[in-house]
């Protein structure tokens, strides 16, 4: 049972809803008269009962409804009232006839910080706040924007009354509150406006109410007197610890009177329900909006002499709140203390994120028979809301209403010529109903027109649900109302202004686009749900959008440094503020650009159609940001086909010619526009220029003729010549010629694109005279070779750069995310090399209650993480457990030493997989919300996809997409089952790959994984790789590595200097992914080896000895003959990967290229370390037998998975 409380009293009034107009309920209000006991000292005076202040008024005022309200700009320290602070008064410039003068005419207001002290006795004390919205003298509407304490709560915070008016469709409201104050306690209420010095805001109040609340009506609790949450087991105390904003109070009966006691006074009258049309009812639903983020009190009201009624004729009911019964008949009938129960209390949690806004709570009565007067003896209900932990009832401000009817405006008019004149009353009459008419078809037109603009314009479910929905009044606020002087640029799509949102703290760019547009409203669409998935740092982030009253907003991070073709173009026209870009900058933004399409292509399938330096973003750092989806592609994955046939969209001077003579859009299409931006920066011109020769105007065509001729320095711009390298220039030039090779089959990937472009920026860093050619062909060598073997990288064209040392070089890049890119290159000689790692503290994850606020740093180098960035990603345990079935046994796909993985679906249809963490769980606390606050951060077609979690009492849910084909070892070692051929293996080998290049370099966090092994990397229905389980991994900065004494991963996997010396950098996951490659290509685990060998050295032995082919498994090699020399370069890769120093190992980004092109003679690698059969191992750290213990089998192995055949 999930009753969680009962009221011994009966009921004594009906309250009035919390937000209901004031306008028409100001009549039905009864008098509280304020009473004041003055003592004969100097202290002030207690207020003994209740009072109304009129603000910003002087004397004594009588309301419409005979209530008195007192002035405080004289207010007297005798009264029992103080005002503190700096704060000014003025009279409302529209008076709104049907608004109540008293309190809604004057107003107290200020640009700073304001307060009224009451001296109240003790006891629960409801705080009502009037607001009337209206322009004030000095003070502008929609302008208002504060936060509101009192005690040491927070009752409202970045809070528009404006808004909020406007989305109830009223023109002044009220907030009730309630808290216990204290024997001797101040009741402090203070006002402050939201400063910012963009922002010219202020905060305002027009009325306040001070009303005590009868003991026998408290919501508050003794302290040990709990009452359950719904649907869980933890109890809450609602004591004085706890603030309550009392959201509705519903009346579902049609004639309700108040009590002969006077109680009624305290709240007026409730709110009552439309009545319900005659019918057999047995089941009735009142869905309630309320603020997401919060838990809530709801007291629901029975009917005395309905429950006997039930009782005698024996009617069976049951109340239900969200979907879970609650109470049954008996529960409630039950007598208790003689007496029959009056009301009921529950306590309900709404888990999500403040920003999702409002959501529904349901209460639901059913029955066995048809209730006789449509409610049954539910009498009504009031839903409370509970602060949160930090002492705050703060919610974001709500959505717009619905219009209301123009009828309304034509009563008066019957109502005065009514009685006079009978003629002129049915001519005024036929031609108002002509107006009413007309005016309704207009209106109906252009309210179908805005909804059904609105509902083109609405975003997927789950586009919506990982961005932010923005009012247009928030948007208005944030921009000053679309002002000309935060303009920051225009085009055809419309405009983009520079705002502030967040009480003004959070500067962002807001996209305008023209309304009425079809084009406009596809590029929108495409825009959210093309970024609503992506998350990269070279990709400019989408923070929500707008789309209402037909308006199509866009809200992005903000880029401090405007657009490339500013710094290119229009800046240097104003000398003042222009400085030119270095040729190091400008590499460093090429190769931001180059990993930004990098990601868009093989992380997420996506084309982008309209690169050039305009879309191509700077913050404040001048990393670059790629921008302006509007007219991206995604790719047709489950054709086979390599292109999108598609109408030819794009920019004169960046589209690729091949494109637009075929229509068949290609990732290599965004290869060719990269390929003019790469021309603008070295030649400082636009790819069109109407103000040079007519020969000279289309970039692309002068600068290769230039470049034909031999006259590359021609084309140099001049504040360049004299600044860049020759091998840096001859790499540049011939990796932007190749991209922009009039056939898409010879121009480079990006992920070969970065790396040229990296080799140029180390030559101009070092000036040296590196090993490097154009990567267009393979030569694969067997034979082991030394350090003095060349290596030779043919070509189709002519060489760049020419050999001057044999040497073996190195392939793998380190690279910042910051921007500045560090090419870390070791050339070694052969022999072995261990590096020196620098010791830092890495992230450390504290217990689950750090999401109340963020993760908080305990050390300097750890991260922070706003707890944003997860709580959008909450759900519902009853929806989850919804969703499996109660977790049956049916619906069970997985179980490990975690707990067990469930299928389930969410109700709009979306396929999830639920890891259910168990109460005696290894995989602990911190791995939870290590895992939860990873993934919350990465999105990429390689990496399994974390939809959200659920932590409520002692459950643990993780939520995932749904992978059909579960785990790579489940089909890869079972002969049974094994049906992969080498396309497949060559695939997953690829993708799992790009999924650990984007960890380390592609996030906006830099990602160890740890656990990288064949049971981790998950399949979905067409075989795309993903890898999973982040439980142990970690985040670093930069090119930093770690040093641990508590050593986790598993073993035949790990990297030897993590296993034997406790130090772990990017390089431990690429030995992790040498091994896998090794075990994808024989298809046997890298343990089942005996006389002492593993895969490893096994593979190695063979490789020397020129038998590697022998280690493929036969499966796929008999069955694809044509391929050896892909399988054999495979192999080759992931020898190069399980190198004993990790100073020789490749970069991920390195492999993907080494992968993903029949391109490069490889280097030679050297025998792998066999510390895994030693004998002599020993682990180096202080605590020897820790390390020892933890690095068994059954403790490393943290995340194993078993799965269950379906």
């Amino acid at each position: 049972m999930y009753a969680l409380g009962f009221g011994k009293c009966r009921e004594r009034a009906f309250a009035e809803d919390l937000l209901f107009d004031h306008d028409e309920a100001s009549s039905v209000r009864l008098h509280l008269g304020a009473e004041f006991e003055f003592d004969d000292g100097s202290d002030p005076a207690r207020i003994a009962g209740d009072v109304s202040i009129n603000c910003g008024s002087d004397g004594t005022y009588a309301a419409r409804s005979g209530r008195e309200w007192l002035g405080d700009v004289r207010a007297r320290v005798s009264s029992g009232l103080q005002l503190s602070g700096s704060s000014t008064v003025s009279t409302a410039v529209h008076n709104w006839a049907s608004a109540d003068p008293t309190p809604h005419q004057t107003a107290r207001l200020s640009k700073y910080k304001f307060s009224y002290s009451f001296q109240v006795n003790a006891g629960q004390k409801i705080i009502r706040l009037h607001f009337n919205p209206s322009t004030y003298r000095g003070f502008k509407r929609l302008k208002d924007l504060f936060t509101v304490e009192a005690c040491s709560f927070t009752l409202l915070s970045n809070f528009s009354a404006s808004i909020t008016a406007g989305a109830l469709g009223v023109k002044t409201f009220a907030k009730d509150f309630c808290l216990d104050i204290l024997e001797n306690q101040q009741l402090n209420i203070v006002f402050s406006a939201e400063s910012s010095p963009s922002l010219d805001t202020y905060a305002f109040i027009n009325g306040i109410e001070i009303i005590s609340v009868p003991a026998s009506l408290s919501y508050f609790r003794g302290g040990d007197i709990g009452l359950q949450m719904v649907g869980q087991k933890p109890l809450v105390y609602v004591d004085n610890s706890i603030a309550l904003e009392i959201v509705h109070r519903i009346s579902v009966k049609q004639d309700l009177v108040s009590s002969a006691d006077g109680s009624s006074d305290m709240f007026a009258m409730w709110l009552t329900t439309p009545k319900q049309k005659p019918g057999n009812i047995k089941n009735i639903t009142w869905n309630q909006p309320v603020d997401v983020g919060f838990r809530y009190l709801v007291r629901l009201h029975f009917s005395d002499i309905q429950l006997n009624m039930a009782k005698t004729e024996g009617l069976n009911f049951k109340v239900l709140i969200n979907e879970i019964v609650v109470s049954t008949d008996g529960d409630i009938v039950k007598v208790r203390d003689g007496s029959i129960p009056w009301y009921e209390d529950y306590v309900v949690l709404l888990n999500g994120h403040k920003q999702e806004g409002k959501r529904d709570l349901l209460i639901c009565l059913q029955s066995n028979q048809d209730f006789v007067d449509m409610h049954g003896p539910l009498k009504g209900f009031e839903i409370i809301k509970l602060s949160n932990p930090d002492s705050s009832l703060a919610a974001p401000n709500p959505l717009p209403p619905a219009q209301d009817s123009p009828l309304s405006t034509f009563q008066p008019l019957f109502m005065i010529l009514g009685r006079r004149n009978s003629t002129m009353t049915f001519a005024i009459a036929v031609i108002s109903l002509v107006n009413i008419i007309v005016h309704l078809s207009l209106k109906s037109w252009g309210s179908w027109e805005s909804s059904s603009s609105e509902e083109e314009n609405k975003p997927s479910a789950g586009a919506a649900r990982l961005l932010r929905r923005f009012l247009l009044d928030e948007i208005r606020l944030a921009t000053r109302n679309f002002n000309n002087e935060l303009l920051i640029g225009k085009g055809g799509f419309g405009r983009v202004y520079r705002g502030h949102i967040d009480k003004g703290q959070k500067a962002v760019a807001v996209k305008k686009l023209k309304p009425n547009s079809r084009q406009g409203a596809h590029e929108f669409l495409t825009e959210i749900e093309t970024l609503s998935e992506i998350r990269h740092i070279n990709v400019v982030s989408l923070i929500g959008y707008c789309n209402e009253h037909r308006e199509m907003i866009l809200v992005y991070e903000h880029m401090a440094c405007g657009s490339l073709a500013d710094h290119l173009y229009i800046l240097p026209k104003d000398n003042s503020n222009y400085f030119s870009f270095t040729w190091k900058q400008r590499l460093n933004i090429c190769i931001g650009v180059a990993r930004g399409l990098e990601y868009l292509h093989t992380g997420c399938g996506i084309i982008h159609r309209d690169l050039k330096a305009s879309n191509i973003l700077l913050d404040e750092n001048f990393v670059a940001k790629v921008s302006d989806f509007g007219l991206a592609k995604p790719e047709q994955r489950n054709k086979l086909q390599s292109h999108v046939s598609t109408k030819v969209k794009g920019t004169f001077g960046y589209v690729d010619p091949y494109y637009v003579t075929t229509s068949k859009l290609r990732r290599k299409s965004d290869t060719y526009s990269f390929g003019v931006v790469l021309l603008e920066l070295l030649c400082g011109r636009r790819a069109v220029d109407s103000e040079v020769l007519m020969d000279e105007q289309i970039l692309t065509k002068w600068a290769r003729e230039k470049i034909n001729k031999g006259e590359v320095d021609q084309i140099i711009a001049s504040s360049l010549r004299e600044e860049i390298s020759p091998n840096s220039l001859k790499t540049f030039v011939g990796i932007a010629g190749r991209c922009l090779n009039d056939d898409p089959k010879n121009r480079p990937t990006m992920s070969e694109v970065v790396l040229q472009l990296e080799f140029a920026l180390k030559h101009q860093e070092s000036n040296q005279n590196l090993v490097l050619n154009e990567i267009t062909s393979v030569s694969v060598d067997l034979r082991p070779s030394t350090s003095n073997d060349i290596i030779d990288v043919p070509r189709a064209a002519p060489p760049i750069i020419t050999t001057t040392k044999r040497q073996n070089l190195t392939l793998p890049l380190e690279k910042q995310t910051s921007g500045k890119f560090d090419i870390n290159r070791e050339v070694t000689s052969g022999k072995k090399q261990w590096t020196r790692f620098t010791t830092v503290k890495l992230l450390r994850f504290r217990p689950w209650r750090a999401f109340r606020k963020r993760v908080k740093p305990s050390k300097k180098n750890e991260l922070l993480f706003e707890e944003s960035a997860v709580r959008s990603l909450q759900y519902d345990f009853a929806r989850i457990r919804a969703a499996t079935n109660d977790f049956s046994f049916a619906n069970k796909v997985g179980q490990g030493g975690f707990g067990s993985v469930y299928k389930g679906m969410l109700s709009y249809g979306q396929e999830i997989a639920v890891k259910r963490l168990s109460s005696s769980s290894r995989q602990g606390n911190d791995e939870f919300v290590n895992e939860l606050l990873i993934l919350a951060r990465l999105l990429h077609r390689n990496l399994v996809k974390l939809l959200g979690f659920c932590q409520e009492g002692n459950e643990r849910l993780l939520i995932y997409e749904f992978v059909e084909r579960l785990s790579l070892d489940l089909i890869l070692f079972d002969p049974m089952k094994c049906s992969l051929d080498w396309d497949r293996r060559y695939k997953i080998i690829l993708g799992t790959a790009m999924g650990l290049h984007y960890l380390h370099e592609g996030s906006e966090l830099r990602i160890i994984h740890r656990d990288l092994k064949a049971s981790n990397v998950l399949l979905d229905k067409d075989l795309n790789p993903k890898v999973a389980d982040f439980g142990i991994a970690r985040v670093i900065e930069a090119d930093e590595t770690s040093n641990t004494s508590r050593i986790v991963g598993t073993y035949g996997y790990m990297a030897p200097e993590y296993a034997m010396h406790g130090t772990c950098s990017v390089k431990s996951d690429v030995y992790s992914f040498g091994v896998l490659v090794l075990e994808i290509l024989s298809g046997q685990r890298n343990k089942n080896y005996t006389n002492g060998e593993d895969l490893v050295n096994l593979t190695w032995k063979n490789w020397r000895e020129g038998t590697a082919a022998n280690m493929i498994d036969p499966r796929v090699r008999m069955g694809s003959t044509d391929s050896l020399d892909v399988m054999l370069r495979c192999m080759h890769v992931g020898l190069l990967c399980i190198q004993e120093s990790p100073a020789s190992r490749p970069t991920m980004g390195s492999v993907t290229v080494m992968l993903g092109a029949s391109t490069n003679t490889l280097p030679t690698p050297s025998e792998p370390v066999a510390y895994m059969v030693s004998q002599e191992y020993r682990p180096t750290n202080t605590n020897y037998r820790q390390a020892e213990r933890e690095a068994s089998p059954s403790n490393i192995d943290m995340s194993e998975t078993e799965f269950f055949p379906r």
